[in-house]
């Protein structure tokens, strides 16, 4: 009987041990796949869509040098929040009324205005792809 107990102890020990490994690495293999604003996010296309938006809908409040300190502000938090709250609140005299499309490119060129390198594949509009990219100081 305590040869069973030992064994029944064992197993719960390894069946613990698994766990944590699982858990530990699946978490490990997260953090590395997480993307940043510093991995050519977006296109020059999109952003070059968000410039002509953002002359129409957001220059009359917010000059060009406006969204460095928002972005230094933001950093370490998600786009998909950033995402959200611009959404929400922008532009200011009717929020929420541009297409989500618009929202992603006007993003777009504020990454390039805030001097983000461009890239081959455009900005999502998915929320669990904005959730992952994480707002971080521009490399240079």
């Amino acid at each position: 009987m305590a040869q069973k107990k030992t064994t029944s102890n064992l197993n719960k020990t390894l069946v613990g041990s698994l766990l944590f490994l699982i858990v530990f690495f699946s978490n490990s293999l997260l953090a590395e796949t997480e993307l940043t604003t510093n991995d050519n996010i977006y296109t020059k296309t999109q952003a070059k869509s968000g410039e002509t938006l953002y002359k129409d809908h957001c220059l009359l409040c917010h000059d060009k040098k406006y969204f460095r300190p928002v972005f230094k502000a933001w950093e370490g938090q998600s786009l998909g929040t950033f995402f959200l709250v611009m959404n929400a609140s922008m532009p200011e005299t009717n929020p929420g009324s541009l297409l989500t499309k618009e929202y992603i490119d006007i993003m777009a060129y504020m990454l390039s205005l805030n001097r983000y390198a461009s890239g081959e594949k455009e900005l999502s509009a998915k929320s669990e792809i904005l959730n992952s990219i994480s707002i971080e100081p521009r490399k240079r």
